[in-house]
């Protein structure tokens, strides 16, 4: 018994720096991108918009169609309406949610989150850099008033799903299933109705 909780405690340890790992890989790579980039400046918008000196080439038109893609042209805001746009977000956060849930009922479920957590580290760290690349200072601010107030939802139910793939032995436990879908469509609520405006603050 000592033992299993050994490990469950050391699996935990493992995912932590996976996710910190990531992040801290996620801002090398962006950042490298970024430095060979010289003519990627601040521009009338804010948004990364270019001078006229070699401008919209290389890695700085990268990362201002990758800001431009990932943070301010998401498809969910180009859906018709609200409800639209809500839909949009709750079935792919729910079809997330799916895969982890399916994931944690395999026998490599443990590998599986480290590698998730390495992933989601990584997109985080990649993400500030173009968020820091296009507004300087003002994008740390933004980049989590663009995952405001949703996390607050996702992030309990990600625990959820990796706290049943941690759990020895596998077996189907629905109310934690059940409740980490529900706060994954409160989450998907939150992020196409709330998240506008706290966005528009800036």
């Amino acid at each position: 018994m000592k033992k299993g909780v050994r490990l469950s405690i050391d699996g935990k340890k493992i995912l932590l720096f996976c996710f910190l790992a990531g992040i801290l890989l996620g801002t090398l790579v962006g950042n490298m991108g970024a430095d060979k980039a010289p003519a990627y400046g601040m521009g009338q918008n804010g948004m990364g918009q270019t001078g006229s000196t070699g401008a919209g080439t290389g890695t700085g038109k990268i990362l201002q169609e990758l800001e431009r893609r990932g943070m301010s042209d998401r498809p969910w805001r180009r859906q018709a309406g609200d409800r639209e746009k809500f839909w949009y977000i709750c079935r792919q956060r729910l079809w997330e949610g799916a895969v982890g849930w399916l994931l944690g009922l395999t026998v490599c479920a443990v590998p599986c989150f480290w590698g998730i957590a390495g992933y989601m580290g990584f997109s985080m760290g990649w993400v500030i850099v173009c968020y820091t690349a296009g507004w300087g200072l003002l994008g740390l601010p933004r980049f989590f008033l663009s995952c405001f107030p949703q996390w607050l939802c996702y992030l309990p139910a990600w625990y959820l799903f990796i706290w049943l793939g941690f759990r020895q032995p596998v077996r189907i436990r629905l109310f934690p299933a059940l409740l980490a879908f529900g706060l994954l469509c409160i989450g998907a609520g939150a992020e196409a109705f709330a998240n506008p405006f706290f966005l528009n603050l800036l």
